[in-house]
This record gives structure tokens, C-alpha cells and sequence, in this order.
């Protein structure tokens, strides 16, 4: 009996291979990390990267899964697939905003686990950067600890518990960090990432781009330095170490920068150090652009008023209008009012400059105050519109092609559908601009029937004269919205634009690069200059002339274009040399040397047609090399969804 339980036993075993008994192999994961924050893209969503190595032995067709714990109706979710030779795994997964949530991770081959990975506190909410100088950093009377323990600080690599001091910025003592941190938490019932940046005692003028010339030198000149001919200039240092640690998250990845500076530049002792308002206003405002060129976006900033040095020098008029004028320019959002604290709000008994330990707790409580009704009203801006906006019209009379047009947010919109067999999931579409009456026209039919052909939709929606700004943009995303969240198309597209429909796309990838896998042009504008001139252009972002020509910089695409050469983006562009309407030279010649500036000069491909103006020459709409970019990067734009 004994020798018959035996041979079954064996029986049994053998009916498992070796891979099958062995116990799981450990993922080696570099992303997410322990007590992450993901910046959320809506109330109740965000997307969490998961980044790793495959484990040894894995086969071509394992896949990865995952399942948030703690998480509304947790399940394991497929994420990704190995592509053949890959060692490597870089996914992204839909959460719901929230955490701290357990991730558990699965890699599967032939439907056995053959490595399992976690980590335990991951989160989907607000991320903030905290910048400026010693009251924005770790220099307060007492160490202060976040009570929801719900908040996390990055730097060098790694989250940890926001609790003081605040790793990344200067100084050994309490912030308001914790305070304004767990007001959003308890706001927003969200976790809260902090970036803290904060240098003490620098003036602004010590943040500017290295060789940008200030008029005079600030009290400490450790990051300043003079010139042979008298002059001072920025050494970068602090701009480059600062825009570095914005450029660990993608574009995106952090809802806003938090700016509490000023008290530096005030009523110095020595008065030739004082910087005058009107500089401080020049000098803040060309940190807040350049710092969107390096990092690739236009993040936004809260501005403080600070200029408070004791209760004999209780701020600056002219610093503090100065911090106003940003404000009421435009340039910033407006934060706290903290040269307001004073009395027992400071330490040393009142007489000091910096926070004590309730004016630490009531300077946090008023950037909550200040941030959270913009906060709520970006949050309404991602709240799923009623159904009504977003409706069939009837089949498409665009080309007589096979699709739909349908109203989106009251503007007339259109789908060109491939055929069913030829349809996918996610479908890969072009995204193309400027969708007006008469646009696309005949001239274009041979390219979208290519497309449909091999597959891939396209799409526009009419913004009218709009000339890529920031309403244009936001109509581009819920047409997006509209295509991804409810019929089934890829999140990144390949976009198209001709002409001026070159400022729609460019703006768009610009500001949303993680949703472009490829941009084609057609004698595209890219310089709003030279089409359709500062004049023209002014009415449709709502500003004079004068105003627009001011902020070019933050509007024009083309001094914006590096972003995209940074983000990888491949283009291909067709212009011609005799184009007199919208010069090759300042548009698409421009664009290509954006890339070659920045070691991105592979990713684009120009083609000139000699004598050729801004005209209806077939070469322009018959280009089989745009065609085959525009298919292959749609497509991409799908596989990298899958």
C-alpha cells in the first residue's frame, strides 16, 4: 500500500515541469519607488510608469501584470508583453487617484508566474515643487511633521516621508511643507509629492540662466560673478541644478511650482545690492520662461509676496508690487501675502526673519488657501463633460470618405474611418490641423485614402482662426478625450498640420508630448511672426499686439520647438524654397535646426521642393515619404499603447 502511494505521488509530481515547482524569480524594478507620487491627469485618474528588467530566462511573449491593493475594485490588469530580445520592460498603468496603494506585479510565460515584484506605498495625486529662498526651505524655528503621513518628498532618487527637514533643500530646521501638504490631503483626499528646491539667502538673480547679465550684484555673490569688463553675470549653477530635478518627471508630472523669494533682494544693508521692482519683475519672469524651455513645458507658478527682513524693515513696496505685477500680467498665479506674519508668526521672539512654529503651520495654511480653488478649477476642467457636448452629426462629408462628423464642445469635428477589417485596437489615427470649411480638401484625398488603406483613422476638430492657442489646445484635448476614452483610439497620435494648421500641432505636441508619436508638415507655419504676423495673431490669444509680441517666447512654437527635439519626437516636413507666404527658411528650416541644436538632428527629415511656393503642386500632397512616416508613426503610436 505504502509503495502504491508511492509511484502516485511520482505520477503526480511528474506531471509539473521544473519551471512550474520552482519558486518565482524577483522582479528588479527601477520604477515606481517606495511612497512615490504620480501626479494625477484627472480628479479620479492617473497613469503610474512601471519600469524594470525582465527576469532572466523569459521568453519572447511573457507578459506583466499588475493589481493595485488598497485600490477600488483591485484586479490584475496585463500590461505589457516582451518584445523579442527585450531585457528590458517600460509600461504604464491606469489608477485611480488615490493611495497609499500596495503594487503587486506578476511576469507570466506560458500562464506560469515566473517572478513576482511589489512595492508598498505608491500614490495618484498632487505634486508640487517648493522653490525660492530660506522660508521656502528648511530654515524655520521648529521641525514640523506631516500629520496624515500621507505626503512624500523626492531627491537624489528617492521618496521618503515628507517630514522636516525637507530633503533636496537647504537649511536643518522646519517648513511649511508638512502644513501645506496635508491641507491639500485633507482637501482633496489624495496623497501630496513635494519637490523642495528652496536655497536660503539667494536672491533671484542667483537663479537665472548661466551668462544671462543682472545690473547688479546681490549681497552674496557665490553664484554671481563679474566679468573683466565690471559687468556681473549668472554662473547657472542654480538654474541648471534646479531644472535638472524638474526634468525627472515628464512633462506633466508636477502640477505647479510654489515660488516664496524676495527678502534678498530687498532693502539690502549695502543699498547698491538692492534690486529695483521692475528688474525683479525682468529677472523672475525670464526664470519662470526659460525654465519652461529646459524642461520641456510650460509648468505654472505661484508667486508669494516676500520681502519681510524684521519688525524694524516689515517688507518692500517695491519688491512687493513687483511680485504683483506677475500677477496681474499673467506670468504667475498669486500666492500668500507671508510678509503679513509677523508678531509671535516669527522666530527669536517676533524679531526674526524667519517662521516660528505657528507661523510655519499658518504659512502653510495660506498656500492651501491660495492653491486650492485654482486646483479645484483645473480638476473641473478634467471632469467628464456631458454627453451632449460630444454628438454624431451623421457620416462624414469630408472627401466622400467612409467616417463620421460630429460636435465637439459645440465645434464641428470629423472621424475618417478605416475600413472594419482593416480597424484596430487601440486604432492608430493622425490627428491633423487646421479642421476648417473647405479643410481637408481635395488636394489631400490621395494621402487619406493611404491612410484609411492602411488602417489608420484620421481626425480633426474646427477652432477656428485660433493659430494654436491655449482655448485651441484645449479643444484639441477633448476631441482626444473624446477619441480615446470612448472609441477605442490610441493615445498617442501622429499629428498632421498644414500650413497654419503647423501652430495647432506643434502647440499641442509642445505642451503634450506624451500624447504625440510623430508630427508631419505641409509647408507648415511654426513661426507665428512670419504667419500670420503679431498683429493677426494677437485677437486670438485675447492680447494686444504689444502684449503678444512680449510673451512670444511662451506662445511662439518655434522657440519652443527644442521640447520636442528633447522628447524624441520624429518629424517630416515638406516645403518649398519659393514659398514667399510662409518662408522655409524661418519655419521648417527652423525647426530642423531646433533638433540639430540639441543632438536631435536623426529624428527629422526635411524635404525641399525647388521653385515650389505656397501653392496646390501635387508633390506637396502626393508625397510618398510623408505618407509612409505618417502610417508608421500612427501605428507606433499604437504598439506603444499595448
Amino acid at each position: 500500500m505504502r509503495l502504491l502511494f508511492l509511484v502516485c505521488l511520482l505520477i503526480t509530481c511528474n506531471c509539473f515541469s521544473a519551471e512550474e515547482l520552482a519558486a518565482p524569480a524577483r522582479l528588479v524594478l527601477s520604477l515606481p519607488i517606495d511612497y512615490q507620487v504620480c501626479q494625477r491627469a484627472t480628479r479620479d485618474q492617473g497613469t503610474i510608469i512601471v519600469a524594470g528588467r525582465w527576469p532572466d530566462g523569459s521568453i519572447d511573449g511573457a507578459w506583466l501584470e499588475a493589481k493595485l491593493v488598497g485600490a477600488p475594485a483591485a484586479q490584475w490588469q496585463h500590461l505589457c508583453v516582451r518584445k523579442q530580445g527585450a531585457k528590458e520592460f517600460h509600461c504604464e498603468l491606469n489608477a485611480p487617484a488615490g493611495g497609499w496603494y500596495r503594487l503587486e506585479l506578476h511576469a507570466k510565460q506560458q500562464a506560469v508566474v515566473s517572478a513576482e515584484g511589489s512595492v508598498e506605498h505608491i500614490g495618484v495625486g498632487e505634486v508640487f515643487v517648493i522653490a525660492g529662498q530660506s522660508n521656502s526651505a528648511n530654515h524655520g524655528e521648529e521641525k514640523q511633521r506631516s500629520t496624515t503621513e500621507r505626503v512624500a518628498a523626492f531627491y537624489q532618487g528617492k521618496w521618503q516621508l515628507a517630514h522636516d527637514p525637507q530633503p533636496g533643500a537647504s537649511g536643518n530646521g522646519g517648513s511649511f511643507i508638512p502644513s501645506f501638504a496635508d491641507g491639500i490631503v485633507k482637501r482633496f483626499k489624495v496623497p501630496v509629492g513635494i519637490v523642495a528646491a528652496g536655497i536660503g539667502a539667494t536672491s533671484v538673480r542667483e537663479w537665472l540662466p548661466r551668462g544671462t547679465r543682472i545690473s547688479n550684484p546681490p549681497t552674496l555673490t557665490g553664484n554671481v560673478r563679474q566679468l573683466p569688463n565690471g559687468d556681473w553675470e549668472s554662473t547657472g549653477a542654480i538654474f541648471e541644478s534646479f531644472t535638472f530635478r524638474l526634468r525627472q518627471f515628464s512633462p506633466h508630472g508636477f502640477r505647479a511650482v510654489l515660488w516664496h523669494q524676495g527678502e534678498s533682494d530687498a532693502n539690502q544693508k549695502d543699498p547698491s545690492r538692492t534690486l529695483a521692482g521692475e528688474l525683479y519683475t525682468q529677472y523672475l519672469g525670464q526664470l519662470i520662461q526659460q525654465s519652461g524651455r529646459e524642461v520641456g513645458w510650460d509648468f505654472p507658478w505661484f508667486v508669494a509676496q516676500a520681502s519681510y527682513h524684521g519688525p524694524g524693515d516689515a517688507g518692500s513696496s517695491d519688491i512687493r508690487a513687483a511680485q504683483r505685477a506677475l500677477w496681474d500680467r499673467g506670468v504667475a498665479l498669486e500666492g500668500p501675502d507671508s510678509d503679513a506674519l509677523i508678531g509671535d508668526m516669527r522666530d527669536q521672539a517676533g524679531k526674526g526673519v524667519h517662521f516660528s512654529g505657528a507661523g510655519l503651520r499658518e504659512h502653510g495654511a495660506r498656500w492651501v488657501d491660495k492653491v486650492s480653488p485654482w486646483l479645484e478649477k483645473q480638476l473641473a476642467k478634467t471632469d467628464k463633460k456631458p454627453e451632449q457636448k460630444t454628438k454624431i452629426a451623421g457620416p462624414s462629408t469630408r472627401l466622400g470618405l467612409a467616417g463620421a462628423d460630429l460636435l465637439v464642445e459645440g465645434h464641428a469635428a470629423f472621424i475618417l474611418i478605416p475600413a472594419e477589417t482593416n480597424r484596430a485596437n487601440p486604432q492608430p489615427w493622425i490627428f491633423y490641423a487646421p479642421t476648417l470649411p473647405g479643410l481637408p480638401d481635395e488636394a489631400e484625398k490621395w494621402m487619406h485614402e493611404r491612410f484609411l488603406a492602411a488602417g489608420i483613422a484620421v481626425a480633426g476638430v474646427d477652432a477656428g482662426e485660433a493659430y494654436g492657442n491655449p482655448a485651441s489646445l484645449e479643444l484639441f484635448n477633448a476631441l482626444h478625450r473624446e477619441l480615446t476614452q470612448n472609441r477605442g483610439f490610441a493615445k498617442r497620435c501622429c499629428l498632421l498640420g498644414r500650413s497654419r494648421g503647423g501652430l495647432w500641432v506643434s502647440s499641442w505636441a509642445i505642451a503634450f508630448p506624451d500624447r504625440i508619436a510623430g508630427i508631419a508638415g505641409i509647408y507648415p507655419v511654426f513661426d507665428l511672426r512670419t504667419y500670420p504676423g503679431i498683429t493677426n495673431a494677437a485677437p486670438a490669444y485675447g492680447l494686444t499686439p504689444a502684449e503678444l509680441d512680449l510673451r512670444a517666447n511662451e506662445f511662439n512654437p518655434i522657440a519652443r520647438v527644442p521640447a520636442l527635439a528633447r522628447a524624441r519626437i520624429p518629424a517630416i516636413l515638406i516645403h518649398g524654397d519659393a514659398d514667399n507666404v510662409v518662408p522655409l527658411k524661418e519655419n521648417s528650416a527652423a525647426f530642423v535646426r531646433c533638433y540639430q541644436e540639441v543632438g536631435a538632428g536623426s529624428l527629422v527629415k526635411l524635404i525641399v521642393l525647388e521653385g515650389q511656393g505656397h501653392n496646390f503642386f501635387e508633390g506637396f500632397f502626393h508625397s510618398q515619404a510623408l505618407v509612409d512616416f505618417a502610417i508608421e508613426r500612427a501605428r507606433a503610436g499604437a504598439v506603444l499603447e499595448r
